[in-house]
């Protein structure tokens, strides 16, 4: 509905007449899409403070709340091991 009023305005020559509205219109239009990933990230926040606050510390919650947020990167486990298994001999025995 938004993108109707915009073309409008580009259409009739109206952002000459009225360049508050026409700017105002043009930030209306970007406001959802900038805002949808942070609403959502809130809200996972949210859920996670609320479950978890009193039984953990900030640093351990504040990387549950990461791996919630972005729950739809796909890791492949076994780089993840080797990866850290390459750090020292002794964690590479522990994690194989």
């Amino acid at each position: 509905m938004n993108n109707f009023f915009y073309r409008v305005f580009m259409r009739n020559g109206l952002h000459t007449l009225f360049p508050n509205i026409y700017t105002i219109l043009k930030r209306a239009l970007t406001l959802p899409v900038g805002s949808v990933s942070t609403e959502r990230n809130f809200s996972k926040l949210k859920l996670i403070k609320t479950r978890l606050r009193s039984a953990m510390g900030n640093d351990r919650l504040e990387g549950l709340m990461i791996m919630s947020c972005e729950n739809d990167i796909n890791f492949i486990y076994e780089e993840v091991i080797e990866h850290f298994g390459k750090t020292s001999p002794y964690l590479f025995r522990a994690l194989h």
